[in-house]
């Protein structure tokens, strides 16, 4: 069952051209970090403005470098590609209660389930061979996945549809790893 919420939710925006996403990215300070590059999927961290990324040998090289989200369960900073420059945004909730924005969680698996252990860093094997590393310690066996805030605004009559009352979502944004709840058989 998916509830929804009402909190604050302020987003800001700017653009950033190849030479300065790096520096970008680690003045973030603190973060878990999902990173898109032409030739795979990471997780990570940004700790104390460093890029942790379990495979020391991903070249982080901003022509390489897709989409990128560094988020916690209080904001997201996503940053994408547009031809040779980046834009970015920033979306803080709050509860400042001047503005408030309807918005449900919902949690997606990652493929696999933990086989093994490094460090703080858990990895995740699926039965045809893929494995991706998160930046967190889970128990072998345990599935693990990745909540998404999906922020959704209503409107009274849709037009396209010619029917009244409709709803869409306008925006979404990373906010923390979760244990896998399997849904129980037969109910």
């Amino acid at each position: 069952m998916v509830r929804h919420q009402k909190l604050d939710s302020v987003v800001t925006k700017g653009h950033l051209t190849k030479d300065e996403l790096i520096e970008f990215i680690r003045d973030t300070k603190n973060g878990d970090l999902y990173l898109v590059i032409d030739y795979g999927v990471y997780l990570g961290k940004v700790e104390a403005s460093e890029i942790k990324l379990y495979d020391d040998d991903a070249i982080l090289e901003p022509q390489f470098i897709q989409e990128v989200r560094i988020f916690n369960k209080q904001k997201e900073i996503k940053i994408s590609r547009i031809n040779d420059r980046f834009v970015w945004r920033e979306r803080k909730d709050t509860n400042e209660g001047k503005e408030e924005t309807t918005c449900f969680d919902e949690t997606y698996k990652l493929w696999g389930q933990v086989t093994a252990h490094k460090e703080n860093w858990s990895i995740l094997t699926e039965q045809r061979g893929t494995s991706i590393a998160i930046p967190d310690s889970y128990e072998k066996g345990q599935k693990v996945g990745l909540v998404f805030r999906k922020y959704i605004e209503f409107q009274d009559w849709d037009l396209v549809n010619d029917q009244p009352f409709s709803y869409q979502v306008v925006d979404d944004r990373l906010v923390k790893y979760a244990l896998w709840k399997e849904e129980k058989e037969n109910e």
